[in-house]
């Protein structure tokens, strides 16, 4: 009823009955299920869950029509009422919850101590109903997070807090709901919900919305104290405080100068009462303390809590990524003298190393990113250099030690290079034009070291594969950028790597190991092809978009040549079996696509060896899904046309790939065009396929066709001859002219004649795979 009414309809349905409108009717439904469920928390999968669910999605549907705004003047007195008393119900079955939770150790206590993704879904439904009620809602949480803050005060040294912390952390998440949305990826707005309550208050520390987040950044701020933060601030606690900050801070702190300016076409009174509300935390008011607090609590909680894999990410790639992804917020960031001291204990102290890997190269992207804040773009250099400094060096030395191969497999060595490998990806990652020759001295001055870390690490799979992710984000990020000098040395590098992969068979698996490994995670233990392949694709780039002052053959580079001697190297270590997997496939056949229709010409360069390979995994991928089918059919258009257009310039084009020849055993072997043409037209009339692979399918089709026309004609006869139905033969032989009468096979494969033959061969498809269907 709620998906196809609008709210107020809803809410009517029940009056002409009842002296109480529908809205009220749920809200009795949904506390009665909410009271069964604080008398009954320990039970798993009762009705009264189910029933909780499909409430909370009625609830939702009514308040959250389709184009995702909520319109507060519209829901009715009497909703204001329903929605409030029951948001206080949940709240309370919510605490009463967690305070349960807090000493148990039973299997059905997993659920409410669900990590907060698990329960977002739950706890935005709950923001809904709490904005539908917001005048009411913002005071009872900013009361109860009073009560239980002083709680703690009172019971310090005296009580067990744990019950306390556990109310804490939950009322964390539901008041991060109820005042800010993800966002989820665009800078996200104050609700209209809150925007259009408190019209009257006129003093910005006068404003519920702004007392409630001042109580708790005073709480968050409380956690700085060494002796407050031992007592009450266990890291689960923390990991509540950092993902509120982080998505508060998204919608309230220092909000761009655009979202105040759109006040102006609102009323005075509105556009006044959103400047209170924001006039909190913007630039000029409490934005920088609040800014600086951040990030001594996110220094906290990246040196004070060791191993504490879930906080530190929240801290991360939540909250200081988070920031800097915001330019007016950097401006103000490299300000701060708290900034500074986290980029020196970064690049100059040993605490950091103790974050996990991952985590380190997240860090390095955020500090390297927070550079678009300087004020000029030699400033931004510096600092990228000085942040920068203590992982090349540290990796030059390392790779000059005499005795490296001695000590290369030390855990401690190990952990070492992988920590650094990972911080300069995330530097590289973080490549901007105002940074990128600082990034590209960086990386350009452990090219060397780089092979002698791949000789030495040459069976260790994961040094490999981190030192490889380094090297092809810095090239993805450096390449379209670089002058015709510096691409030579980046491509002579990239050359010596490929050769030292190979040399040494690295990532070379037996069919017997490949054919038994079929799920997605096992993917995972050939990533480090997958990197290779992705190397190659970022050389490619440069041929697509290129920012230097002179063309790159200028110094002697080719980049297609160099591509396609990676593919030599890399090609015999792809197995058929190892295409099976997702994401290797996926990144073998666009670059393989991107190669055969750009530079088609170089394929007459490979040996026969891996020229036989390149087209057995063609014909291979000719079978997985649309994706890959498309991807197949651009590298056989590439080959094709190149063929006709040789053959038609008196050239040799593919020369003997194409024509037929006897094996070794005496048998007549097709040429690679007749196979893909034979089977081509047997997918595009037998097989079932998305209707969105006929255009690739006639751009393929067409240059086959002309490629090998009496093997079209021979086809369409066996097809013909094979039908006993004289109206059905007359009419397929009709089909079959038809498709390629009005190209007249014409000498130019021009894109008209494209056209032309999509539409035919769309008609084509419909009318005879109709005919096949029948019979």
């Amino acid at each position: 009823m709620a998906t196809v009414t609008t709210l107020l309809v809803f809410d009517e349905l029940l009056k002409s009955i009842r002296p109480y409108g529908t809205l009220s009717l749920l809200s009795a439904l949904m506390c009665e299920v909410i009271k069964d469920l604080m008398s009954n928390h320990t039970e798993e999968e009762t009705w009264s869950w189910v029933a909780r669910d499909i409430l909370l999605d009625t609830w939702s549907t009514l308040l959250m029509p389709l184009d995702g705004s909520i319109s507060h003047a519209v829901i009715p007195s009497e909703g204001i009422s329903a929605a409030s008393h029951l948001f206080a119900l949940i709240v309370e079955s919510e605490l009463r919850a967690a305070s349960a939770s807090a000493f148990s150790d039973e299997s059905d206590a997993d659920y409410l101590q669900a990590s907060i993704a698990a329960m977002d879904e739950r706890l935005s439904s709950y923001a809904l109903i709490a904005r539908a009620a917001i005048n009411v809602t913002v005071p009872l949480l900013t009361r109860l997070f009073s009560e239980k803050f002083a709680s703690l005060q009172q019971g310090r040294g005296f009580s067990d807090p744990t019950q306390t912390l556990e109310e804490l952390y939950s009322l964390l998440l539901i008041t991060g709901h109820v005042l800010a949305d993800e966002g989820q990826g665009e800078t996200p707005l104050v609700p209209d919900a809150i925007q259009s309550q408190f019209m009257d208050v006129v003093e910005t520390d006068k404003h519920p919305v702004v007392i409630l987040c001042g109580s708790i950044i005073k709480f968050a701020e409380q956690s700085l104290n060494p002796e407050m933060r031992a007592s009450f601030f266990s890291p689960r606690l923390m990991e509540a405080i950092i993902w509120f900050l982080a998505r508060w801070s998204a919608t309230y702190l220092m909000p761009p100068g655009e979202i105040k300016e759109n006040a102006s076409s609102d009323n005075l009174k509105a556009k006044h009462h959103k400047k209170v509300l924001l006039n909190f935390c913007e630039e000029d008011n409490q934005g920088k303390v609040v800014l600086d607090l951040i990030i001594h609590i996110s220094m906290t909680t990246l040196i004070s809590y060791p191993g504490e894999r879930n906080l530190q990410a929240l801290t991360c790639h939540e909250l200081l990524h988070g920031l800097v992804r915001r330019k007016n917020v950097c401006v103000h960031l490299v300000e701060l003298n708290s900034w500074f001291e986290l980029a020196n204990a970064f690049a100059n102290e040993r605490t950091l190393f103790s974050l996990n890997a991952a985590h380190q190269r997240s860090l390095a992207q955020t500090l390297v990113l927070s550079a678009s804040g300087m004020k000029t773009p030699e400033a931004s250099s510096q600092y990228v250099r000085n942040l920068t400094n203590h992982m090349t060096t540290n990796l030059v030395q390392l790779s000059n030690q005499s005795d490296l191969k001695c000590v290369a497999e030390q855990p401690d060595i190990i952990l070492l290079v992988s920590c650094l490998s990972e911080r300069l990806r995330g530097a590289a990652s973080a490549t901007e034009p105002r940074t990128q020759m600082a990034i590209y001295e960086m990386g350009y001055s452990v090219l060397n070291p780089l092979l002698m870390l791949m000789e030495v690490y040459k069976h260790e799979s994961t040094v490999v594969y981190l030192l490889l992710r380094f090297v092809v984000d810095w090239v993805d990020g450096q390449i379209i950028y670089l002058e015709a000098r510096e691409t030579a040395i980046v491509v002579g590098f990239c050359m010596r790597l490929l050769q030292l992969y190979s040399s040494h068979n690295i990532g070379k698996i037996s069919l017997s190991i490949s054919s038994s490994l079929r799920s997605e995670a096992d993917t995972e233990r050939y990533k480090d092809l997958r990197a290779v392949l992705q190397l190659l694709a970022s050389l490619c780039s440069k041929d697509l978009v290129d920012f230097s002052s002179e063309p790159i053959e200028a110094h002697g580079t080719n980049i297609c040549q160099v591509v396609y001697m990676g593919l030599h190297i890399v090609t015999p270590l792809i197995s058929v079996d190892l295409l099976k997997y997702p994401k290797l496939c996926l990144d073998y056949f666009s670059l393989l696509s991107h190669m055969l229709e750009v530079y088609p010409e170089m394929i007459t360069q490979l040996n026969g060896e891996a020229f036989v390979h390149i087209i057995k995994t063609i014909e291979f991928g000719l079978s997985q899904d649309a994706e890959i089918v498309d991807l197949c059919l651009r590298a056989i258009k590439g080959l094709a046309s190149f063929h006709y257009k040789q053959k038609s310039a008196g050239e040799v084009g593919l020369g003997h790939h194409a024509s037929g020849y006897k094996d070794h055993t005496g048998n007549f072997q097709e040429g690679i065009l007749s196979k893909f043409l034979r089977s081509l037209l047997h997918f595009l009339l037998f097989q079932d396929y998305s209707t969105d692979l006929v255009g690739s399918a006639a751009d393929a089709l067409l240059p086959l066709i002309l490629c090998e026309q009496s093997l079209y004609q021979k086809l369409g006869s066996e097809l013909i001859e094979s039908q006993s139905d004289t109206v059905f033969r007359l009419r397929l032989t009709n089909a079959l002219q038809s498709l390629t009468s009005s190209n007249s096979l014409s000498s130019t494969l021009d894109r008209p004649n494209y056209q032309k033959f999509r539409k035919n061969l769309h008609n084509f498809l419909t009318e005879v795979r109709g005919f096949l269907r029948k019979i």
